[in-house]
């Protein structure tokens, strides 16, 4: 077993099935590297991919047959490894409406949380996209400490943000691997301190990918996002910033361990 040399044991895996999940592949990295790799349950319709990269099988079913499967997948394993996943992954609304399947597919989520007790992990950029996805939420009755709004850095709308983590909802800043610069990350931290909202926010990466291009040659010039960016160049510059590095522990190992307990 390699030995661990960033501090970091655990990885939030955020590729559902449809994507690209691939537990042997993630089995052989655990074993391989020593980290804990926590995998997940949903679907994924981000950017404008229209329903692309969620399986033909899954957009054919109801809302309460998707929440079925997403279910047997959380309380009995996913196929027959035996491996149950963390969360619920979705991605939804880049291009300012919620589509009819992608309003499904969270309406199957949300039953998925109410029955399993997992939490949802939603991609979700433009802000009336945001908006609509907070009232489909209420509609269907979701706790929003079921919710963790991925991409919350996107706008960092501060008054939006403030809005919907006073409801408990949590606040992912996690565009910091492909971030230009982190400004507006102390910024953003140092205002829900003073909120006392900080036991609401987690961080991210969107780490270990790069756009794949039909030019192989093309492909080789690309440099990945990597997974170390994190703890080797944003921390740092927090700290700088005037952020406590206490704080931030706390934030990667304490909110992370409460947002991946089962409720």
């Amino acid at each position: 077993m390699r030995k661990l040399t960033k501090g970091c044991s655990t990885i939030v895996e955020a590729t559902p099935f449809g994507l690209g999940r691939d537990l042997e592949v993630l089995k052989k990295c655990a074993k391989e590297s020593g980290l804990n790799i926590i995998t997940c349950t949903g679907a994924w319709d981000g950017f404008s991919v229209r329903g692309k990269c969620v399986p033909n099988d899954i957009k054919e079913k109801t809302i309460e047959e998707i929440a079925s499967i997403w279910v047997k997948e959380a309380k009995e394993g996913i196929n027959e490894t035996g491996i149950k996943p963390g969360f619920i992954k979705m991605a939804l609304g880049d291009e300012g409406e919620i589509f009819p399947l992608q309003e499904k597919l969270l309406r199957a989520a949300i039953k998925t949380s109410l029955e399993t007790g997992l939490r949802i992990q939603c991609h979700v950029w433009n802000e009336p996209s945001v908006k609509r996805t907070f009232e489909i939420l209420e509609e269907e009755n979701l706790p929003f400490d079921n919710f963790i709004w991925v991409h919350a850095d996107a706008k960092m709308n501060i008054p939006l943000i403030f809005e919907v983590a006073k409801k408990g909802m949590w606040i992912e800043f996690d565009g910091i691997a492909g971030a230009e610069n982190f400004e507006k990350y102390p910024k953003g931290i140092k205002k829900l301190l003073e909120e006392n909202l900080i036991n609401q926010l987690l961080f991210g990466q969107d780490s270990g990918s790069f756009k794949i291009k039909e030019n192989r040659e093309e492909n080789k010039n690309q440099n990945m996002r990597p997974y170390a960016t994190f703890f080797d160049t944003f921390v740092p510059y927090c700290v700088k910033e005037g952020i406590d590095q206490e704080l931030i522990n706390k934030v990667i190992t304490e909110n992370s361990k409460r947002v991946l307990t089962l409720k």
